[in-house]
Parts: structure tokens; sequence; C-alpha cells
């Protein structure tokens, strides 16, 4: 498990308990929630193609 993995199971936990503990902040906490998700399946902070990485590498 890569370390951005881990960055999103520790994001999911502190939105999904600050969701359930607070009443002001849901949005907040929500999109700490959907980032979490988003690390923790893909394991990238940015999707790219792989056209984008060659042409990042030039």
């Amino acid at each position: 498990m890569n370390k951005i993995r881990i960055f999103g199971i520790i994001f999911l936990i502190v939105g999904g308990l600050g969701l359930y503990y607070t009443n002001g902040y849901g949005f907040i906490f929500g999109i700490l929630a959907g980032i979490g998700m988003g690390w923790l399946l893909t394991g990238k902070f940015i999707v790219m193609s792989k056209k984008e990485r060659e042409s990042l590498k030039r």
C-alpha cells in the first residue's frame, strides 16, 4: 500500500467522523471524505492519460 492510499484512508476516516460528530461543517468533511475515497481508489494525486505523461517528459 503506497503513501497516497494511506492518506486516503486517513482522510476518509476523518471525513466520516467529522460528518457524524459535527453539525455545521458537513460540506467540508464531505469534501475530505470524497478526496479520501478518490485517493484510496486511484492511489494518485492527479490522474493523467498516457499521452499527457509522455508530453510532460519532453
